[in-house]
């Protein structure tokens, strides 16, 4: 099925001018202010800060920048470097979400806990975002786990909106953190071949990933929607999101705000997927229609064999 679906894309794209192949994508990125495992320093945050905000600005983006607000702390007190970094978001036209405060998975903990992780990431964020004159709308669930039985989904999606939230779905899901942790250890042994290889394979992989979820798109509501692609503040984007925005520039796409990409209609569908792993959207409404993983989801894009030996999978 994939490979009648792309061949149409293929054709789409090569006989057809881009003007006429409508094709938009919100751009998110989680775990700020930043998120590295051998880098995780304030040098290394301005310049993943430094590169995303500059490359947005000269892309024409409105990201949305989801925070983990325990992240601003070190030894229990704030540290105002880290708050100033979701500040030149605000100040860069970019909007800022709801990460919760420490990024717990779900399944591990309690309705109650949720709630309260969710409240707690309200600290700091919410008043950054309200002394420029906005509101913190916007919820993104870590790891995209939504809970694992209706009665958890439930509960959680009422406390959301009683609390004036939006969430913010995913239909573009990726590994881009495999890849960056492999870039890492490459940084570690400063062997710029490797390093050149992984950030090129990356571009690679994400888009062939686009290609995936396009043919999925089309697949289940027969058009491509608009897209929201996750991403993460960490070292690989920090080095290559440039790459990334020309890519997805060179496959027909305008960048749009999350309240434009909201505005599609497949946004609305029913979602009854309650299952113990965090899925994209497209992924969630497929399963909600009765497709499963061996006839609708075939075909997604694997990590290359190198990556996944570096990382230890």
């Amino acid at each position: 099925m994939y490979k009648i679906l792309f061949l149409i894309l293929f054709i789409l794209d090569s006989v057809f001018p881009k003007v006429f192949v409508k094709k938009e994508i919100c751009i998110t990125v989680d775990d700020l202010p930043y998120i590295a495992r051998y880098h995780y320093n304030i040098q290394y945050g301005k310049i993943i800060t430094d590169s995303l905000l500059s490359n947005f600005k000269q892309f024409n983006v409105i990201a949305l920048g989801s925070v983990n607000s325990s992240q601003l702390y070190e030894l229990n007190r704030l540290n105002r470097s880290k708050v100033l970094m979701l500040e030149r978001w605000l100040d860069s036209g970019m909007v800022l979400a709801n990460h919760t405060y420490s990024h717990k998975n779900l399944y591990t903990i309690s309705v109650k806990e949720y709630i309260k992780d969710v409240i707690d990431g309200e600290i700091i964020l919410k008043d950054i975002i309200n002394e420029r004159g906005k509101e913190l709308k916007y919820f993104r669930h870590p790891y995209l786990l939504k809970g694992e039985t209706k009665e958890k989904a439930d509960s959680i999606n009422s406390f959301l909106k009683s609390r004036g939230y939006i969430e913010t779905p995913v239909t573009i899901d990726n590994y881009d953190y495999y890849f960056s942790l492999a870039f890492e250890r490459a940084m570690l042994k400063n062997d710029e071949q490797l390093m050149n290889k992984i950030g090129k394979d990356y571009i690679i992989y994400m888009e062939d990933a686009l290609k995936y979820y396009e043919a999925q798109s089309i697949a289940l509501f027969g058009y491509n929607i608009k897209h929201i692609i996750i991403l993460h503040a960490n070292i690989i984007n920090a080095y290559y999101i440039r790459d990334l925005l020309n890519m997805l520039q060179r496959n027909g796409y305008k960048f749009i705000s999350i309240e434009e990409a909201l505005k599609d209609k497949c946004y609305e569908s029913k979602d009854e997927f309650y299952q113990n792993k965090g899925v994209s959207w497209l992924r969630r409404w497929a399963w909600t229609l009765g497709y499963r993983d061996d006839i609708f989801f075939n075909g997604e894009p694997e990590i290359p064999d190198y990556i996944n030996k570096m990382i230890g999978k």
